[in-house]
């Protein structure tokens, strides 16, 4: 048998330790590639299964939608998401649900439900469907078929308003809370009434749940669910130097909180 000679082991161990580089290179260029690919794949699916509203820019899943900053805005009665152009008369609506457009609406939407749409027709007049309410309602939201929660302004040259509910069948009003403070927006999810109020003299913001208030970190723009939480959202303005915010709700038997979780986006969804 012939005994390898010490060049050849030499040359055998370079080859041996050159094979066994060449392996970790490969592996560790090929492992790198795979976590990558994995957290960027991870990456998009979060995206992917978000909204966010960072103005003007509304990312709906996978989608990007551009607004204005004033005076479009976004409206939620979980599951619908309505975005809304006052300018060009149109709205849309989107199934969080389905993740899908379900119908664009040449009219200023106020709510939608299951098909039920509050809109401001020409922005003089509001109507449930093709029922004129008689009145203006600056916010709305379907309760049911039988009973629409509307903030209107008894004199609309002035900002003082309430809040009624109004049977679009029988056209009866009810008369359900006011404010010193001007109410901006309103939800009603698990027996549970949700109000905005601002303090335009002193600009405060208030969280009303239930008839229990509590102060705000700014203008309540609106009201939406997230998993089984509340939150309020704040879009862009000057009284918060053009920097949209959104807060969690903590409601207990004996009173309201409410925590800021984010600023210069709004998480409508996750």
């Amino acid at each position: 048998m012939n005994e390898l000679t010490e060049e050849k082991r030499q040359n055998l161990k370079k080859i041996i330790i050159l094979m066994a580089v060449t392996f970790i290179v490969i592996y560790g260029i090929f492992m790198l590639f795979k976590y990558t690919n994995q957290s960027n794949s991870a990456k998009v699916n979060n995206e992917s299964n978000q909204i966010i509203f960072k103005q003007p820019k509304l990312k709906f899943f996978e989608y990007t939608v551009n607004l204005n900053v004033y005076p479009d805005k976004v409206l939620v009665h979980y599951p619908y998401l309505l975005v809304i152009r006052p300018d060009q008369f149109r709205s849309g609506i989107y199934n969080i649900e389905t993740r899908r457009k379900e119908k664009e609406i040449n009219e200023i939407v106020i709510d939608y439900f299951q098909g039920d749409i509050v809109y401001n027709k020409q922005g003089f007049q509001t109507f449930f469907n093709k029922k004129d309410l008689g009145l203006l309602c600056d916010q709305a939201f379907i309760k049911s078929k039988t009973e629409i929660l509307c903030i209107t302004r008894p004199d609309q040259n002035k900002q003082n308003n309430k809040l009624i509910s109004i049977n679009p069948e029988t056209l009866e009003q009810k008369d359900l809370y006011s404010s010193q403070n001007v109410l901006t927006a309103v939800y009603f999810e698990k027996n549970t009434l949700y109000i905005g109020e601002y303090d335009f003299i002193q600009n405060k913001a208030f969280v009303t749940v239930n008839n229990k208030t509590a102060q705000a970190g700014d203008l309540v723009n609106i009201f939406y669910p997230m998993g089984n939480t509340m939150y309020i959202a704040s879009f862009k303005s000057k009284r918060n130097n053009m920097t949209e915010s959104y807060a969690k709700i903590f409601s207990g038997k004996d009173n309201v909180q409410n925590k800021l979780i984010d600023r210069g986006e709004i998480v409508l969804h996750q």
